[in-house]
């Protein structure tokens, strides 16, 4: 009896004391495994901080379509200014057909550049049926053309262009309601070397990605997420929105534009402009946009 009851005890004293141990060990664990994943994440910010730290503060696709506006740092040396698709639409009775009414002809609408920083416009207006041919020019304040890109047909860019200290405004020569402004400011120098730009998208692949002449167009979000950095580009930024006013289209979207769902993507890169925006041509014409 006394050789049970011996037994017994340690049972009841090494069980406890075994199950407390276990307990231990996991709650150890866990919080070894979380402070791991704490500490993982804390350098994925800081490696995005220092991204940010280097290229200065650039700003993200959200609020270059909210404010409809871009102020860029230092280390941009070059920016491609967007034209986009149906951009030679009427503003006045023909918004209905924009790919959207927040930076619906210059992406951005307005922009600021430090001194030294070039900028070149890519016409991503879609030709089809009817090409569009855009010339831009940049009057000074005093009403004064001071620049013109000369003729741009679809994909083209223009010469890259390094402007004063002062304000701007810019216009097509044909299509006049196509107007933007750009300041370049007196107190910051470009000292960097990357290319930035904006970009529309679909959201989502299209029924339908052909031109009017049969052509396939493989552009949409999940491409060119994959295109860009193949291409040597980094995509810094992107913004879905929902675009349909047509009141008599199906899907209440103009039927050029393929969807009512697009991104902005504002990209970076290293290269050459020269390179660039080779690539950025290829990029344009595979867009899904007629």
């Amino acid at each position: 009896m006394r050789t049970t009851t011996s037994s017994s005890s340690f049972v009841n004293l090494v069980l406890p004391l075994t199950l407390a141990i276990f307990i231990i060990s996991f709650s150890l664990t866990a919080f070894n495994s979380t402070t791991f994943a704490q500490n993982t994440n804390n350098n994925t910010n800081q490696i995005s901080s220092n991204i940010d730290t280097r290229q200065g503060i650039i700003p993200s696709a959200e609020s270059v379509y909210q404010s409809q506006s871009m102020t860029l740092p230092p280390s941009v040396r070059a920016f491609v200014w967007y034209i986009v698709d149906e951009a030679h639409e009427n503003s006045a009775n023909e918004r209905h057909k924009y790919v959207s009414d927040h930076n619906p002809i210059y992406l951005p609408t307005n922009l600021t550049i430090p001194q030294g920083t070039s900028i070149s416009f890519l016409d991503a207006d879609a030709p089809w049926d009817t090409s569009h041919p855009h010339t831009i020019n940049l009057q000074d304040s005093s009403g004064n053309v001071v620049y013109t890109t000369g003729k741009m047909d679809y994909t083209n860019a223009s010469i890259p262009k390094v402007l004063p200290a002062g304000k701007y405004s810019i216009m097509d020569t044909k299509y006049t309601w196509m107007r933007g402004n750009i300041t370049v400011s007196s107190n910051q120098k470009s000292t960097g070397n990357l290319v930035l730009g904006g970009f529309y998208t679909p959201t989502n692949q299209v029924a339908n990605n052909k031109d009017n002449d049969g052509g396939i167009h493989p552009g949409w979000l999940g491409y060119y997420k994959t295109e860009f950095p193949k291409n040597g580009f980094n995509i810094i930024s992107q913004f879905n929105f929902h675009y349909a006013t047509c009141k008599y289209c199906p899907g209440g979207f103009w039927p050029d534009q393929k969807t009512a769902d697009h991104t902005l993507l504002i990209y970076s890169t290293d290269q050459p402009l020269s390179v660039a925006l080779v690539k950025l041509a290829k990029m344009v014409w595979n867009n899904v946009y007629i």
